[in-house]
């Protein structure tokens, strides 16, 4: 099995950073995490998410002490820290990335303990509903240890993205210096002068739909799965695999090495097993779900899908055509998680007047026209820059590239199908654990604060980008002729 298998999407060329990667030794000093839920939360997903940054970390150190209580995406219940981690890793990457014990060569320090302890190069503490990143020790009082999951998920995207960042060196941005968010009021400025949200341990959730069970989707789901709800039913739909290509498991987050070319859902129901979430999986498409029969469906739910009727809808899909579709069932509310280069979104569709659906911005693209633009800019190639465009991505190279000199092509002529397979083939975007994870809390803290009734006077869009560490509030109006919001 190769590196390709578990992701390769981060390593792509980004405006604003460099292009290679100096491979860098992270230590995680942690301490004792035995009874600091808080803390738990953090290592827990800062060592997830950094295992899977292949290419870019070429080792985890540890300093902990004490056992991991916190439900973890390959396992639950009090483990050894250092072992839990160790297992952590080695689930998620196959021992490439390894956890090990601190040996005084790590190349960035990271201290959590939230303790002011000296000699880190970066500092990070999340409670609550708030995260926190510095280069230098909090000045700022912590507050009761909390036990959601929201904030120190936050503050572990926080550090790797700071990670990501210094090991392929920032052209356009910044780094940390004193950061805090709160994602109550998508605000950014000092932990002192941020407001916290409620309590969300022991709350009541409405039965739900999340459509889309790749990286956003995971995220979402581990982040209910941590958050110690008293009640949820979540029903997960998505067709996909973990594919053997290698193109989604550097940030899928419920998935392992064993996990690829397996349904998607899976790793979901496993999570689910694991964490004590209520739901049911569909391993199809959205379409698929609105025709079949679905035994142990919640009878909230059964009873409003006999009226065509679905009242919360989360959206973690990144293709237009399923944005349409959820769309097209009218959900009272959408809530929609997405991630563009290093920006992370969520966008709460149905609460604000004049404010744009799902649908209306997320328009298909013309494929064929697209493709025809593709194969265009290849004939107007010179022939050496045309061979390297194609070299390892056909089949047949001096064929197509005899179809691509031919002034007039013949249809059916050698070549040809490898052409057309390779213009209308799109290659993925770039695409990084942290991003994804960021979308997916934003996603979350979406939906909890429409549970909770805080949603007047509050702009739909929450953005998050982390080349200049910005977070705030905004929104898109509709477009015009758009066939949902006009009512056609």
């Amino acid at each position: 099995m190769t590196d390709l298998a578990l992701g390769d999407r981060h390593s792509r060329p980004l405006d604003g950073l460099g292009n290679e990667a100096e491979m860098i030794t992270v230590l995680l000093r942690a301490g004792s995490v035995t009874g600091k839920v808080n803390r738990q939360h953090m290592l827990v997903c800062l060592t997830n998410l950094t295992a899977r940054l292949h290419g870019v970390v070429r080792a985890i150190q540890v300093d902990v002490e004490g056992d991991i209580s916190v439900v973890r995406p390959n396992g639950a219940g009090p483990i050894d820290a250092m072992e839990g981690l160790e297992n952590l890793a080695t689930w998620a990457n196959g021992g490439r990335i390894p956890v090990l014990p601190e040996d005084g060569t790590a190349d960035i320090v990271v201290d959590l303990t939230g303790k002011g302890a000296s000699g880190a190069d970066l500092y990070c503490w999340g409670a609550g509903w708030k995260a926190w990143i510095g280069r230098e020790p909090h000045r700022f009082e912590r507050g009761s240890d909390r036990r959601e999951s929201i904030g120190p998920y936050l503050a572990a995207c926080l550090v790797a993205g700071e990670l990501f960042k210094r090991a392929k060196g920032l052209r356009k941005g910044r780094f940390a210096d004193d950061d805090a968010y709160s994602l109550w009021d998508g605000s950014a400025g000092r932990w002192d002068d941020l407001d916290d949200g409620p309590n969300l341990v022991g709350s009541h959730l409405p039965p739900l739909y999340l459509i889309g069970a790749g990286a956003v989707g995971q995220g979402f789901i581990q982040i209910l799965g941590a958050s110690e709800l008293a009640d949820t039913f979540v029903v997960s739909v998505d067709h996909d695999h973990h594919d053997k290509e290698g193109t989604n498991l550097n940030r899928c987050f419920l998935a392992g090495i064993a996990d690829i070319g397996q349904l998607k859902t899976h790793a979901v129901a496993r999570y689910r097993a694991l964490s004590g979430l209520g739901g049911m999986e569909h391993a199809g498409t959205l379409r698929d779900y609105i025709k079949g029969a679905h035994p142990g469906l919640h009878p909230q739910l059964a009873e409003a899908e006999a009226t065509d009727e679905y009242d919360l809808v989360v959206s973690a899909v990144d293709i237009d055509t399923s944005r349409q579709d959820i769309q097209g069932l009218h959900p009272r509310i959408v809530i929609g998680g997405s991630t563009d280069s290093l920006r992370a979104q969520s966008v709460t569709y149905g609460l604000v007047q004049g404010a744009e659906c799902l649908g209306c911005w997320n328009v298909p693209n013309d494929n064929l026209a697209r493709a025809a633009e593709r194969e265009a800019a290849l004939r107007a190639m010179s022939e050496a820059d045309r061979r390297r465009e194609l070299a390892g991505h056909v089949d047949d190279l001096d064929a197509a590239m005899a179809f691509l000199a031919s002034k007039q092509p013949k249809c059916g002529q050698m070549g040809e199908r490898d052409v057309k397979s390779f213009v209308g083939r799109m290659p993925p975007e770039f695409s990084v654990s942290f991003v994804s994870m960021t979308a997916a809390i934003l996603t979350a803290a979406g939906l909890f604060r429409v549970v909770s009734g805080e949603t007047k006077s509050r702009s739909p869009k929450t953005v998050f980008q982390f080349k200049n560490l910005s977070m705030a509030e905004t929104a898109t109006p509709r477009r015009d002729g758009c066939p949902y919001c006009s009512g056609s």
